[in-house]
């Protein structure tokens, strides 16, 4: 036990030992002066140099404190590409599929049936 936590335990003995003798409503001003203080109290920071005219701020609004929501919005982006690179390659081998499909004379039954798929056999020639 160091010097300070000695001497804060000797003045909590002292304030304990006299706390009969205050009465009702300096005791309710006291409970209500602690809360505000408790509810106002943030813990000091402490700076650390790190070189080069750089300071790194310890607690949570420090260096690393938005690091989880970065990380998931990198996550985020890095998935919408890879989405997006594969249906890109998706579209391009389905069209490829089909032309050689076209040029195969290999279609299935089902695309000679379909208006659609000879209007755009009218609209390409």
């Amino acid at each position: 036990m160091n010097e300070e936590d000695r001497m804060g335990k000797e003045v909590a003995k002292l304030l304990n030992r006299s706390l009969s003798e205050i009465n009702q409503n300096t005791l309710y001003q006291l409970q209500i002066a602690r809360m505000a203080a408790l509810q106002n109290y943030q813990p000091a920071k402490k700076i650390f140099h790190i070189g080069a005219g750089v300071s790194v701020h310890s607690g949570h609004d420090g260096l690393f404190a938005h690091a989880n929501k970065l990380l998931l919005s990198v996550a985020v982006l890095l998935i919408l590409l890879g989405a997006i690179y594969l249906k890109v390659g998706y579209e391009i081998d389905e069209n490829a599929a089909i032309d050689a499909m076209i040029l195969a004379d290999d279609l299935p039954v089902d695309v000679y049936i379909d208006d659609e798929f000879d209007a755009w056999l009218d609209s390409t020639s």
